[in-house]
């Protein structure tokens, strides 16, 4: 069996994260990489922190767009409705889209 450094074993589980394996597979991916039991444990807790923080991002990103969106359908109705002219699609299209891309954004946040 050949042992790596913890450091290579983490890269190879990424790596195979990003392929599409899950947990298990990865376990026993490294298990035949010759890493120890302890080491598993703890590649894992380091695989779940690393998805974690990229859902989080992803969650910050659509938070974003989505309170952007939210804020350009205000703006966008108070104009409208000044000139007297339709404020069907600012006020429910981009409110809507606005609404759902923050509440995706909160549940990738708070990592459901």
């Amino acid at each position: 069996m050949n042992t790596h450094s913890p450091d290579e074993l983490i890269q190879i589980a990424s790596s195979l994260q990003k392929k599409g394996y899950n947990q298990e597979e990865i376990t026993l991916q490294l298990r035949q990489q010759g890493a120890p039991e302890n080491l598993l444990q703890e590649i894992v807790g380091e695989l779940k922190k690393i998805k974690l923080l990229r859902k989080r991002n992803t969650g910050f990103a659509c938070c974003s767009i989505g309170v952007v969106l939210l804020v350009v359908g205000c703006m966008l109705t108070l104009f409208l409705y000044d000139s007297g002219a339709s404020i069907k699609f600012a006020m429910y299209g981009l409110t809507t889209i606005g609404v759902i891309f923050s509440m995706k954004g909160l549940v990738d946040i708070m990592g459901w």
